[in-house]
Protein backbone atom coordinates (compact mmCIF):
# COMPACT_ATOMS: atom_id res chain seq x y z
CA UNK A 1 0.00 0.00 0.00
CA UNK A 2 1.39 3.29 -0.63
CA UNK A 3 2.16 5.94 2.23
CA UNK A 4 -0.17 8.97 2.08
CA UNK A 5 1.79 12.14 3.00
CA UNK A 6 1.14 15.18 4.10
CA UNK A 7 3.46 17.97 2.63
CA UNK A 8 2.96 21.14 4.31
CA UNK A 9 5.08 23.85 2.37
CA UNK A 10 4.32 27.91 2.01
CA UNK A 11 5.79 28.26 -1.23
CA UNK A 12 3.26 27.34 -4.34
CA UNK A 13 6.02 25.92 -7.08
CA UNK A 14 8.19 23.80 -3.73
CA UNK A 15 5.03 22.43 -2.89
CA UNK A 16 3.73 21.62 -6.46
CA UNK A 17 7.39 20.18 -8.00
CA UNK A 18 7.93 18.16 -4.82
CA UNK A 19 4.58 16.75 -4.80
CA UNK A 20 4.71 16.12 -8.06
CA UNK A 21 7.95 14.03 -8.39
CA UNK A 22 7.14 12.13 -4.79
CA UNK A 23 4.07 11.15 -6.64
CA UNK A 24 5.62 9.85 -9.46
CA UNK A 25 8.70 7.96 -7.71
CA UNK A 26 5.59 5.56 -6.45
CA UNK A 27 6.32 4.88 -2.79
CA UNK A 28 3.92 7.96 -1.45
CA UNK A 29 0.70 9.74 -2.71
CA UNK A 30 1.35 13.31 -1.67
CA UNK A 31 -1.47 15.35 -0.38
CA UNK A 32 -0.77 19.40 0.01
CA UNK A 33 -1.60 22.10 2.51
CA UNK A 34 -0.12 25.63 2.07
CA UNK A 35 0.25 26.10 6.12
CA UNK A 36 0.12 24.47 9.50
CA UNK A 37 -3.44 25.09 9.66
CA UNK A 38 -4.79 23.70 6.24
CA UNK A 39 -2.07 20.88 7.20
CA UNK A 40 -4.90 19.84 10.39
CA UNK A 41 -7.80 20.64 8.28
CA UNK A 42 -6.23 17.50 6.16
CA UNK A 43 -5.85 15.50 8.95
CA UNK A 44 -9.23 15.97 10.04
CA UNK A 45 -10.58 14.73 6.90
CA UNK A 46 -8.36 12.50 5.61
CA UNK A 47 -6.41 9.55 6.10
CA UNK A 48 -2.37 10.38 6.60
CA UNK A 49 0.51 8.19 7.57
CA UNK A 50 3.16 10.34 7.69
CA UNK A 51 3.68 14.36 7.42
CA UNK A 52 6.64 16.45 6.09
CA UNK A 53 6.44 20.12 6.74
CA UNK A 54 8.48 23.34 6.39
CA UNK A 55 8.86 25.04 9.20
CA UNK A 56 8.57 28.63 8.31
CA UNK A 57 5.24 29.31 7.34
CA UNK A 58 2.37 32.40 7.36
CA UNK A 59 -0.91 31.89 9.41
CA UNK A 60 0.29 28.62 11.34
CA UNK A 61 4.36 27.73 10.83
CA UNK A 62 5.55 24.14 11.66
CA UNK A 63 6.59 24.49 14.97
CA UNK A 64 3.04 25.31 15.93
CA UNK A 65 1.98 22.67 13.81
CA UNK A 66 4.04 20.15 15.80
CA UNK A 67 3.20 21.17 19.16
CA UNK A 68 -0.32 20.85 18.06
CA UNK A 69 0.35 17.40 16.90
CA UNK A 70 2.21 16.68 20.11
CA UNK A 71 -0.84 17.74 22.55
CA UNK A 72 -3.00 15.78 20.45
CA UNK A 73 -0.66 12.46 21.24
CA UNK A 74 -0.45 12.00 17.26
CA UNK A 75 1.93 9.33 16.40
CA UNK A 76 2.40 10.07 12.88
CA UNK A 77 5.68 10.01 11.48
CA UNK A 78 7.19 13.50 11.18
CA UNK A 79 9.70 14.76 9.19
CA UNK A 80 10.92 18.58 8.41
CA UNK A 81 12.82 20.71 5.97
CA UNK A 82 13.54 24.27 6.90
CA UNK A 83 16.04 26.85 4.31
CA UNK A 84 17.93 28.05 7.44
CA UNK A 85 20.70 26.70 9.99
CA UNK A 86 19.26 24.84 12.83
CA UNK A 87 19.96 26.39 16.03
CA UNK A 88 20.81 24.01 19.13
CA UNK A 89 17.99 24.95 20.65
CA UNK A 90 15.47 24.58 17.89
CA UNK A 91 17.02 21.32 17.63
CA UNK A 92 16.48 20.05 20.84
CA UNK A 93 13.26 21.10 20.62
CA UNK A 94 12.75 18.74 17.76
CA UNK A 95 13.76 15.80 19.08
CA UNK A 96 11.10 16.92 22.14
CA UNK A 97 8.27 16.20 19.11
CA UNK A 98 10.09 13.18 18.30
CA UNK A 99 11.03 14.47 14.63
CA UNK A 100 11.94 11.36 12.12
CA UNK A 101 14.61 13.19 10.07
CA UNK A 102 15.09 16.64 8.86
CA UNK A 103 16.47 18.07 6.26
CA UNK A 104 17.50 21.39 4.69
CA UNK A 105 16.92 23.29 1.64
CA UNK A 106 17.59 23.18 -1.36
CA UNK A 107 16.61 19.49 -0.99
CA UNK A 108 18.32 16.77 -3.82
CA UNK A 109 14.53 15.11 -5.03
CA UNK A 110 16.61 11.50 -4.96
CA UNK A 111 17.87 11.88 -1.32
CA UNK A 112 14.65 13.16 0.23
CA UNK A 113 12.80 10.28 -1.27
CA UNK A 114 15.18 7.85 -0.31
CA UNK A 115 15.46 9.14 3.17
CA UNK A 116 11.64 9.71 3.35
CA UNK A 117 11.23 6.29 2.60
CA UNK A 118 13.51 4.51 4.93
CA UNK A 119 12.25 6.87 8.13
CA UNK A 120 8.66 6.32 7.32
CA UNK A 121 7.73 3.06 5.35
CA UNK A 122 11.10 1.65 6.95
CA UNK A 123 8.98 -2.02 5.64
CA UNK A 124 9.69 -1.15 2.43
CA UNK A 125 13.58 -1.28 2.54
CA UNK A 126 16.10 -3.27 2.98
CA UNK A 127 20.09 -3.79 2.93
CA UNK A 128 20.56 -6.69 1.01
CA UNK A 129 23.64 -9.17 2.61
CA UNK A 130 24.87 -12.76 1.76
CA UNK A 131 23.78 -12.92 -2.18
CA UNK A 132 25.89 -10.86 -5.07
CA UNK A 133 24.21 -8.38 -7.12
CA UNK A 134 23.48 -9.92 -9.93
CA UNK A 135 21.54 -13.21 -7.97
CA UNK A 136 19.64 -10.21 -6.35
CA UNK A 137 18.51 -8.99 -9.58
CA UNK A 138 18.16 -12.11 -10.81
CA UNK A 139 15.74 -12.32 -7.77
CA UNK A 140 13.51 -9.58 -8.28
CA UNK A 141 13.27 -10.74 -12.16
CA UNK A 142 12.01 -14.58 -10.96
CA UNK A 143 9.78 -12.43 -7.74
CA UNK A 144 8.61 -10.01 -10.72
CA UNK A 145 9.28 -7.06 -7.80
CA UNK A 146 8.96 -3.21 -8.73
CA UNK A 147 11.10 -0.92 -6.89
CA UNK A 148 14.34 0.72 -6.94
CA UNK A 149 17.99 -0.64 -6.30
CA UNK A 150 20.56 1.62 -4.64
CA UNK A 151 24.06 0.97 -5.59
CA UNK A 152 27.22 2.03 -4.01
CA UNK A 153 30.95 1.05 -4.56
CA UNK A 154 33.93 3.21 -4.36
CA UNK A 155 32.57 6.44 -3.99
CA UNK A 156 30.18 6.17 -6.74
CA UNK A 157 26.45 5.67 -6.59
CA UNK A 158 23.89 4.10 -9.14
CA UNK A 159 20.30 3.82 -9.60
CA UNK A 160 18.67 0.16 -11.32
CA UNK A 161 14.97 0.53 -11.69
CA UNK A 162 12.80 -2.70 -11.77
CA UNK A 163 9.27 -3.20 -12.97
CA UNK A 164 7.69 -6.40 -12.53
CA UNK A 165 10.87 -8.14 -12.43
CA UNK A 166 12.62 -5.83 -15.81
CA UNK A 167 15.25 -3.77 -15.31
CA UNK A 168 13.78 -1.02 -17.24
CA UNK A 169 15.37 1.80 -16.54
CA UNK A 170 19.42 2.61 -15.03
CA UNK A 171 21.32 5.96 -14.23
CA UNK A 172 24.62 6.69 -12.66
CA UNK A 173 26.60 10.14 -12.86
CA UNK A 174 27.22 10.89 -16.42
CA UNK A 175 26.13 7.57 -18.06
CA UNK A 176 21.88 6.24 -18.49
CA UNK A 177 20.35 3.32 -19.82
CA UNK A 178 21.75 -0.05 -20.64
CA UNK A 179 25.42 1.62 -20.56
CA UNK A 180 24.87 2.94 -16.93
CA UNK A 181 23.37 -0.62 -16.00
CA UNK A 182 26.79 -2.39 -17.38
CA UNK A 183 29.06 0.34 -15.45
CA UNK A 184 26.95 -0.50 -12.56
CA UNK A 185 27.18 -4.29 -12.63
CA UNK A 186 30.69 -3.92 -12.94
CA UNK A 187 31.46 -1.89 -9.64
CA UNK A 188 33.71 -4.09 -7.13
CA UNK A 189 32.15 -4.53 -3.55
CA UNK A 190 28.88 -3.18 -3.70
CA UNK A 191 26.92 -1.78 -1.47
CA UNK A 192 23.25 -2.67 -2.17
CA UNK A 193 20.03 -1.32 -1.01
CA UNK A 194 16.53 -1.94 -2.27
CA UNK A 195 13.36 0.57 -2.14
CA UNK A 196 10.20 -1.28 -3.11
CA UNK A 197 7.32 0.73 -4.67
CA UNK A 198 9.38 2.75 -6.14
CA UNK A 199 8.97 3.55 -10.14
CA UNK A 200 10.89 5.29 -13.06
CA UNK A 201 9.64 7.77 -14.52
CA UNK A 202 11.38 6.85 -18.09
CA UNK A 203 12.02 3.38 -19.59
CA UNK A 204 15.68 3.55 -21.11
CA UNK A 205 16.38 -0.26 -20.88
CA UNK A 206 15.04 -2.53 -23.58
CA UNK A 207 17.54 -5.54 -23.09
CA UNK A 208 16.26 -8.21 -20.72
CA UNK A 209 17.62 -8.83 -17.44
CA UNK A 210 19.94 -11.86 -18.64
CA UNK A 211 21.05 -10.27 -21.88
CA UNK A 212 22.49 -6.95 -19.64
CA UNK A 213 23.83 -9.47 -16.71
CA UNK A 214 25.68 -11.55 -19.48
CA UNK A 215 26.86 -8.67 -20.81
CA UNK A 216 28.32 -7.13 -17.79
CA UNK A 217 29.93 -10.77 -17.00
CA UNK A 218 31.89 -10.42 -20.17
CA UNK A 219 33.31 -6.87 -19.68
CA UNK A 220 34.70 -7.84 -16.62
CA UNK A 221 35.95 -11.33 -17.62
CA UNK A 222 37.80 -8.86 -20.48
CA UNK A 223 38.96 -6.58 -17.91
CA UNK A 224 40.37 -9.48 -16.29
CA UNK A 225 42.12 -10.55 -19.02
CA UNK A 226 43.58 -7.13 -20.01
CA UNK A 227 45.16 -6.94 -16.34
CA UNK A 228 42.91 -4.67 -15.09
CA UNK A 229 41.54 -4.94 -11.36
CA UNK A 230 38.50 -7.01 -11.04
CA UNK A 231 38.07 -5.70 -7.67
CA UNK A 232 39.36 -3.10 -5.11
CA UNK A 233 39.04 0.22 -6.71
CA UNK A 234 36.84 1.57 -9.50
CA UNK A 235 37.34 0.33 -12.79
CA UNK A 236 37.46 2.48 -15.97
CA UNK A 237 34.42 2.32 -18.10
CA UNK A 238 33.77 -0.32 -20.32
CA UNK A 239 34.57 1.29 -23.59
CA UNK A 240 36.62 4.30 -24.81
CA UNK A 241 33.92 6.05 -26.47
CA UNK A 242 33.04 9.10 -24.26
CA UNK A 243 29.55 8.90 -22.51
CA UNK A 244 26.11 9.89 -24.17
CA UNK A 245 24.46 12.80 -23.46
CA UNK A 246 22.73 12.74 -20.27
CA UNK A 247 19.24 14.13 -20.69
CA UNK A 248 17.17 14.11 -17.61
CA UNK A 249 13.46 15.43 -16.78
CA UNK A 250 12.98 16.24 -13.74
CA UNK A 251 9.13 17.29 -13.72
CA UNK A 252 6.18 17.83 -15.97
CA UNK A 253 7.30 21.38 -17.04
CA UNK A 254 7.11 21.32 -21.38
CA UNK A 255 10.59 22.42 -21.25
CA UNK A 256 12.73 19.88 -22.99
CA UNK A 257 12.11 20.39 -26.19
CA UNK A 258 13.86 24.00 -25.25
CA UNK A 259 16.69 22.49 -23.25
CA UNK A 260 17.80 20.09 -26.15
CA UNK A 261 18.12 23.53 -28.01
CA UNK A 262 20.07 25.01 -26.09
CA UNK A 263 22.99 22.77 -26.52
CA UNK A 264 22.76 23.31 -29.92
CA UNK A 265 24.17 26.71 -29.17
CA UNK A 266 28.34 27.12 -30.16
CA UNK A 267 30.15 25.44 -27.14
CA UNK A 268 27.30 24.73 -24.78
CA UNK A 269 28.61 21.75 -22.45
CA UNK A 270 25.24 21.76 -20.34
CA UNK A 271 22.10 23.50 -19.71
CA UNK A 272 19.61 23.34 -16.66
CA UNK A 273 16.29 24.72 -15.81
CA UNK A 274 16.56 25.88 -11.95
CA UNK A 275 14.22 26.99 -9.10
CA UNK A 276 15.80 30.07 -7.64
CA UNK A 277 14.44 29.80 -4.19
CA UNK A 278 14.94 26.13 -3.54
CA UNK A 279 17.55 25.25 -6.16
CA UNK A 280 16.20 22.42 -7.82
CA UNK A 281 16.36 21.21 -11.20
CA UNK A 282 13.34 20.97 -13.37
CA UNK A 283 14.83 19.99 -16.30
CA UNK A 284 18.48 19.19 -17.42
CA UNK A 285 20.25 18.23 -20.48
CA UNK A 286 23.93 17.55 -21.50
CA UNK A 287 26.47 17.58 -19.21
CA UNK A 288 29.49 15.43 -18.85
CA UNK A 289 31.18 12.50 -16.10
CA UNK A 290 32.73 15.14 -14.80
CA UNK A 291 29.99 17.78 -14.82
CA UNK A 292 26.69 17.25 -12.58
CA UNK A 293 24.04 19.74 -14.12
CA UNK A 294 21.96 19.25 -11.08
CA UNK A 295 25.04 20.11 -8.46
CA UNK A 296 26.00 22.89 -10.66
CA UNK A 297 22.17 24.44 -11.17
CA UNK A 298 22.31 24.03 -7.35
CA UNK A 299 25.30 26.09 -6.99
CA UNK A 300 23.86 28.70 -9.61
CA UNK A 301 21.00 29.42 -7.41
CA UNK A 302 22.90 30.10 -4.71
CA UNK A 303 25.07 32.97 -6.66
CA UNK A 304 21.42 33.95 -8.05
CA UNK A 305 20.02 34.48 -4.58
CA UNK A 306 23.13 36.55 -3.63
CA UNK A 307 22.92 38.66 -6.27
CA UNK A 308 19.32 39.27 -6.37
CA UNK A 309 19.44 40.09 -2.87
CA UNK A 310 22.39 42.79 -3.44
CA UNK A 311 20.84 44.30 -6.40
CA UNK A 312 17.80 44.67 -4.18
CA UNK A 313 19.23 46.57 -1.53
CA UNK A 314 19.86 49.34 -4.17
CA UNK A 315 16.08 49.36 -4.69
CA UNK A 316 16.79 50.13 -8.44
CA UNK A 317 13.29 49.27 -9.42
CA UNK A 318 14.59 47.25 -12.13
CA UNK A 319 14.25 43.34 -13.04
CA UNK A 320 17.19 41.05 -13.46
CA UNK A 321 17.19 39.65 -17.35
CA UNK A 322 20.53 38.01 -16.81
CA UNK A 323 23.85 36.92 -15.49
CA UNK A 324 27.04 35.70 -16.32
CA UNK A 325 30.36 34.14 -14.23
CA UNK A 326 33.73 33.75 -16.41
CA UNK A 327 35.65 30.88 -15.45
CA UNK A 328 39.55 30.42 -16.65
CA UNK A 329 37.72 27.57 -19.45
CA UNK A 330 33.70 28.07 -18.92
CA UNK A 331 31.33 30.85 -19.20
CA UNK A 332 28.14 30.32 -17.05
CA UNK A 333 25.11 32.12 -18.09
CA UNK A 334 21.82 32.60 -16.19
CA UNK A 335 19.31 33.63 -17.85
CA UNK A 336 15.59 34.61 -16.08
CA UNK A 337 12.48 32.79 -17.60
CA UNK A 338 10.41 33.85 -14.54
CA UNK A 339 10.99 35.55 -11.73
CA UNK A 340 11.97 32.87 -9.51
CA UNK A 341 13.04 30.49 -12.50
CA UNK A 342 16.28 30.10 -14.75
CA UNK A 343 18.19 28.83 -17.16
CA UNK A 344 21.84 28.22 -16.44
CA UNK A 345 23.47 27.28 -19.59
CA UNK A 346 27.32 26.23 -19.12
CA UNK A 347 29.67 27.10 -22.56
CA UNK A 348 33.51 25.72 -23.56
CA UNK A 349 35.29 29.13 -23.85
CA UNK A 350 37.42 27.54 -26.62
CA UNK A 351 34.28 27.06 -28.85
CA UNK A 352 31.71 29.57 -27.81
CA UNK A 353 30.96 32.99 -29.12
CA UNK A 354 29.39 34.93 -26.02
CA UNK A 355 27.62 37.51 -27.82
CA UNK A 356 25.79 34.86 -29.79
CA UNK A 357 25.09 32.48 -27.18
CA UNK A 358 23.46 34.88 -24.73
CA UNK A 359 21.18 36.08 -28.07
CA UNK A 360 20.43 32.16 -28.51
CA UNK A 361 19.54 31.70 -24.63
CA UNK A 362 17.51 34.55 -24.51
CA UNK A 363 15.61 33.28 -27.58
CA UNK A 364 14.87 29.91 -25.69
CA UNK A 365 13.72 31.50 -22.54
CA UNK A 366 10.94 33.26 -24.03
CA UNK A 367 9.39 30.21 -25.91
CA UNK A 368 9.65 28.49 -22.54
CA UNK A 369 6.34 28.56 -21.13
CA UNK A 370 6.34 27.45 -17.34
Amino acid sequence: MVTTLLLVDDDAFVRGALARALNRGGAFSVLPAADGQQALDVLAAERVDAILTDLQMPVMDGLTLLGHLFERGSRLPVAVMTGHAIAPALRQQLQAYGIAATFTKPVDISVLADELQRVLDPETVGRIRGITLFGFLQLLEVEQKTGLVVVHAGGQEGRLYFADGALVHAHTRGLGGVEAAYEILTWPDPKVEIFYKRRAREQTVEERLQHVLMEAARLLDERGRDGEPASGGAPATAAPTPPPRRVHDFDTLPAQSELEAALEIDGAVGVALVHVGSGMTLGMAGGTAALDMEVAGSAAAEVARAELGAIGTLKLGDAVQDMMITLGRQYHLIRFVAPDVFLFLILDRARASLGMARHRLAQIARRIQL
